[in-house]
């Protein structure tokens, strides 16, 4: 029996839930904290998990927020293919939570049970009620701690799952009537009607300047230990064919160029992942988003679209598909915002390595500054704020602040691990495998002299172009800045630097990026938003270079 035949004959077993309930962790548990693979759902656009076990095949599904989302209808199709559902609610938010979730149980029923998380964090009340309903109507519903002992609550869950009885509406309508006031976290110092904004303002910083900042001593401490490395292997190569040598240690070399973009890029990956991870976990980034919401009203996004901004600082991909439970009035703005102000965590790594390489660490808070900066605006001009729609979409869901979990944290930074190694390096190989072909046969030489009226503008010579070229391939394409050692940067101003990187990093998003834009968005918008990205880029470089010119 192959996979496929084993998977088809194991029993399919979804979860279902709103935002922030404890899907993900009870997933976790439920694959002993194994990543799962994405998959696109059969007829949407939407990712969902899959992993399999001994005994079934478990599916997370997005989290929901809104009925018109692409993510709402993609759990619709989602719940036709499983035979059982697991339907996770907070027992803080119990009665509120079901009647959200009512309109996904059809008609005749479902084989489901309902998990109910956070039941420590219970009205006693409403837990004695719950307790005495199950024992009096039987029904399908389970208490788990989602953060207490896994193999506990995998035996707790699966013993339900077994009992396979069918949850019908009246069923469920009758969970709807139990009363009880729904039990909210402490407030925070996020929500002073004057601090708050500021000080989520100042912590979301944080959440990416510490890691940025451990990335980059971490780097600079093992670059100098590349020429070990990397020395003995130019002598090696020395006797090989050129073309050979080219594409090994040259300029744009496997093991010259292709190193640094490790030993910059991982650091920053790996601990971006860590803090994010962490934020998550802890809920502390949801509080984030509930008090920034009155922010991005200003650009016309509300604030779960904060979200998928805050993960574009991991990758763009994963950024522009989590837009999928933005309302669609929302939707596009905020793929534009990401496309444009939203650095990946690659492309912060090569930006630290320039800035490293010319002498000019300190560039890198003033250039992530600007690019927010400018992505407001640019959002703010292209999409103006006709009617606040969006505001219907987004209710604050306040989350309970606890202590992240060792085993949770390590499970999603192993996901970007394996996707850094399997997927980010190897294309960006590919790149300095085609920079050296394209060097060695001439074509580079012809690119350069294409753009070379573009950069001269700047004050950067022809061999600049390259970083631009290939930065619209991939955002870390812009190490190519680096070639020759840093020969070149070491001969550039410090504004030119500056703007080289800083236009390299907006006149497009990364091939990757615009085809996974055109796939979300169709090709025409995908088309429109890449014009206007375009001419905000150019638009803004230019105004840069005259205010650096006045005053430097």
């Amino acid at each position: 029996m192959n996979a496929n035949e084993s998977t088809a004959t194991k029993e399919r077993v979804a979860l279902v839930g709103l935002e922030s309930v404890g899907k993900t962790s009870v997933f976790g548990c439920l694959t002993n904290r194994r990543a799962g693979r994405e998959l696109n759902a059969k007829g949407s656009t939407i990712f969902v998990k899959e992993q399999q076990s001994e005994s079934a095949v478990f599916v997370d599904t997005p989290g929901l927020r809104g009925k018109d989302s692409e993510a709402f209808r993609a759990v619709r199709i989602e719940l036709e293919r499983a035979s059982h559902l697991l339907f996770v609610v907070r027992g803080t938010h119990f009665t509120e939570e079901i009647r959200q979730l009512a309109s996904l149980v059809p008609k005749n029923g479902v084989e489901a049970t309902v998990l109910v998380t956070f039941a420590d964090k219970m009205d006693p009340d409403l837990l004695k009620a719950l307790q005495a309903r199950v024992v009096d109507y039987n029904w399908p519903l389970t208490m788990i701690d989602a953060r207490g002992d896994d193999q506990r609550n995998r035996t707790t869950i699966m013993n339900q799952v077994k009992k396979t009885k069918r949850l019908t509406p009246t069923m469920w309508e009758e969970m709807a009537q139990i009363r009880h006031e729904a039990v909210e976290p402490e407030p925070l110092w996020f929500e002073h009607p004057v601090f708050g904004i500021p000080l989520a303002l100042m912590m979301m910083m944080l959440l990416f300047v510490l890691p940025v900042m451990g990335a980059y001593r971490l780097s600079s401490e093992i670059e100098p230990l590349l020429y070990d490395v990397t020395e003995p292997m130019e002598a090696w190569t020395s006797t090989l064919p050129e073309l050979l040598q080219a594409i090994l240690t040259g300029s744009y070399g496997l093991f010259t160029l292709g190193t640094y973009s490790f030993v910059w890029a991982f650091p920053v990956v790996l601990f971006i992942s860590f803090a994010s991870a962490l934020a998550d976990d802890s809920g502390l980034k949801d509080r984030i988003v509930d008090t920034l919401e009155p922010l991005m009203s200003k650009i016309g996004l509300n604030g779960q679209d904060l979200v998928p901004f805050i993960s574009g600082f991991g990758c763009n991909v994963v950024a522009v598909q989590q837009t999928r439970s933005c309302s669609p009035t929302t939707r596009t703005p905020c793929v534009s915002l990401i496309s444009f102000g939203s650095a990946c965590s690659y492309q912060i790594g090569a930006t630290l390595s320039i800035f490293h390489v010319a002498g000019l660490p300190w560039l890198f808070l003033p250039y992530m500054l600007m690019l927010t900066f400018v992505g407001a605006i640019h959002n703010r001009l292209w999409y103006p704020i006709k009617e606040k729609k969006w505001l219907q979409y987004f209710q604050a869901r306040k989350t309970f602040l606890q202590w992240p979990s060792f085993k949770r944290v390590a499970y999603r930074v192993k996901g970007v691990f394996i996707q850094f190694l399997t997927q980010a390096m190897p294309i960006f190989f590919l790149i300095c495998l085609i920079a050296s072909l394209f060097e060695y046969v001439g074509i580079l030489t012809i690119l350069t002299r294409v753009a070379e009226p573009f950069v001269r503008l700047i004050g950067a010579p022809a061999e600049a172009a390259a970083g631009i070229v290939f930065s619209l391939i991939r955002k870390d394409g812009i190490l190519l800045f680096n070639e020759g050692g840093g020969a070149l940067l070491s001969s550039l101003a410090p504004a030119t630097v500056f703007l080289l990187v800083y236009i390299a990093s907006t006149l497009s998003a990364c091939l990757v990026t615009i085809w996974t834009i055109a796939k979300e968005l169709r090709w025409k918008a995908a088309s429109a938003l890449y014009i206007k990205q375009l001419i905000t880029s150019v638009a803004s470089a230019a105004v840069l270079l005259v205010i650096l010119r006045l005053f430097m």
